[in-house]
């Protein structure tokens, strides 16, 4: 009975974890024209710099692996104290993990959530500035 049940918690979570994989492609096929990184169906950290003397700040390079020359620097604000994001970035980063970026309520002032595809993992953050695609 406790293998059923494990089985079928496990199923219910692959089926979330793929349903939010093809709800954020959905929404990222819609824009024919990306503007910014964050309208990227897909993006890959290439590189994670915490700035020493603004501890909530960090500097994300990303790319399209798609597009591998399509490159941006993303300046992020983290939550005060929250040393989990900073190192689940980390991990994404030097495990080439692919992430889905969306805006969060609706993109006003700026805030996004990165998640690890095939994850229920996730990363809240405030764009501070973008240079890249657009540009």
């Amino acid at each position: 009975m406790f293998i059923v049940t494990g089985l079928l918690v496990w199923t219910a979570r692959l089926v979330h974890v793929g349903n939010l994989d093809a709800h954020a492609l959905a929404e990222k096929v819609a824009v024919p024209h990306p503007v910014s990184a964050l309208d990227w169906p897909e993006l890959h950290l290439r590189c994670v710099v915490a700035q020493p003397d603004e501890p909530p700040l960090v500097l994300l390079l990303v790319d399209w692996p798609r597009h591998p020359e399509q490159e941006a620097t993303l300046l992020v604000a983290l939550d005060r104290g929250d040393d989990r994001s900073l190192t689940l970035l980390s991990q994404w980063c030097a495990g080439a993990a692919s992430l889905s970026p969306t805006r969060r309520y609706g993109g006003e002032y700026g805030e996004l959530e990165l998640r690890r595809r095939q994850s229920l993992e996730r990363v809240h953050a405030v764009l501070i500035t973008e240079d890249g695609p657009g540009e």
